[in-house]
């Protein structure tokens, strides 16, 4: 199995379905005008991301397909690879945070490392050469990360992690 999160935006959105529709809530007198919010599902898996924070079409779909990359990585293990790291890799840290492009690949590879280490942040962070710290960093700067980091080490048994 590929990392569908892996693909080019071209490629992954060539597995999704893309529908348009019209915003809801404040934004003014163009709000409701225009169909520019934006839902991208992943057909195969069936993961929904969406996207209405701006009133270009195009940008929300860039961030739908940002959202859904990150929530195809929380969603599909043992198939990252750990040379995705070795761009972001400076001796013990990750120099990255969430809005990076590469966040989606680093997430998933430090997910599937916690995945082998039943959850266990220390054992994580040394089979991939950064500290625990920098994995705790990494797992709590996004909520859905942070959601997902904490429901893989439930159900080994560990307590939540904390920011």
């Amino acid at each position: 199995m590929d990392a569908d999160y892996a693909l080019t935006d071209d490629a992954l959105q060539a597995t999704c379905r893309v529908d348009t529709f019209r915003a809801q809530g404040p934004g003014g007198q163009h709000t409701n005008r225009t169909d520019s919010a934006v839902r991208i599902t992943h057909v195969a898996s069936g993961v929904v991301a969406q996207c209405q924070d701006h009133r270009e079409r195009a940008r929300n779909q860039k961030s739908a397909l940002q959202r859904l990359r990150l929530r195809l990585a929380l969603t599909q293990r043992g198939v990252s690879q750990i040379a995705w790291l070795k761009p972001y890799h400076r001796g013990t840290r990750l120099n990255l945070g969430a809005n990076a492009a590469g966040y989606p690949l680093i997430v998933a590879v430090v997910m599937d490392a916690l995945e082998q280490s039943q959850g266990a942040l220390r054992d994580a962070a040394e089979a991939l050469g950064v500290s625990s710290s920098q994995i705790t960093k990494l797992l709590t700067d996004d909520k859905e990360v942070h959601a997902a980091a904490n429901n893989l080490r439930t159900r080994f048994g560990l307590g939540a992690i904390h920011a």
